[in-house]
């Protein structure tokens, strides 16, 4: 079965520093440039499980997003990308030495631009659908109706415009900030509980090395993550794609909870093959 991603594509700029990182700090590290996005890199993440998936995104016609097209093609997405006539996103994140977020900037002006069209342009389908928390509110209010559609916030500022589509019953991928954000509930387990409450299909929330918590109208299941340290940058990505190749594989939720924290475990060393 395809699934189906919506949302951002763009070039994640990552600066890690060798150590510690304070206010104002110049320090030597280590820059690299990878694609990125929520939806690009769920789509990534399962196209290396040798999940059959596509990408809606809206990317610039410059030479960044030619050279971002191509590399996404090469790692066997079927592209639904809108070209136009803007630069091609991008997203800066500072790390300190153990892979930690410091402080991030996101430029996503082509998909703000774009995304009214690039949801109009879109089917229906049975198959799992991602969608980016990343899309403008107003694009959000005319998505289709998706009958599996699973959100992932991409930040607890954008989380609450995701709250109508929880109440028609969405599922929900998110970190405990995000989750409180929703719910305005602290813990994992009382978090993803509410979001049930509130209509959601499932929830898992995580809790960075906390107990990660899968809840559904029938009940909880918990798992601690590994030990890991590694670049946090799309660590929750490839969490969100660990569980959808482990459902479509037809694991329960406890080995597909299983499945998702090995994913964003191996993400975080290093081990994305």
């Amino acid at each position: 079965m395809s699934v189906l991603c919506i949302g951002a594509a763009h070039w994640d700029i990552i600066a890690r520093a060798e150590g510690r990182v304070a206010f104002g700090n110049d320090l030597p590290g280590v820059v690299e440039r990878r694609p990125g996005g929520v939806a690009c890199n769920v789509a990534l993440a399962l196209a290396r499980a040798g999940v059959e998936v596509e990408l809606a995104a809206t990317i610039g016609s410059d030479p960044a997003g030619e050279e971002l097209a191509a590399a996404l093609a090469e790692a066997g997405i079927t592209l639904r990308l809108q070209r136009i006539a803007a630069p091609t996103d991008r997203y800066i994140a500072i790390e300190d030495g153990s892979g930690a977020l410091v402080a991030a900037i996101a430029d996503t002006r082509a998909l703000e631009a774009g995304a009214a069209t690039l949801i109009d342009g879109l089917a229906t389908t049975d198959g799992p659908v991602v969608l980016d928390g990343n899309l403008p509110e107003a694009t959000l209010a005319t998505l289709p109706a998706f009958s599996d559609l699973r959100l992932v916030p991409a930040s607890a500022a954008k989380a609450v415009h995701l709250l109508p589509l929880i109440t028609r019953g969405a599922g929900v991928y998110a970190n405990l900030s995000e989750a409180t954000a929703l719910t305005g509930r602290a813990g994992p387990e009382s978090a993803a509980t509410e979001l049930i409450q509130r209509g959601a299909r499932f929830a898992l929330v995580t809790a960075g090395a906390g107990a990660a918590v899968l809840a559904r109208a029938d009940g909880t299941t918990s798992a601690l993550p590994r030990p890991a340290l590694g670049s946090v940058t799309g660590a929750g990505d490839a969490l969100v794609a660990g569980h959808i190749a482990a459902e479509l594989r037809g694991l329960d939720d406890a080995a597909a909870l299983d499945e998702a924290l090995a994913a964003a475990a191996r993400h975080l060393t290093g081990d994305t093959a």
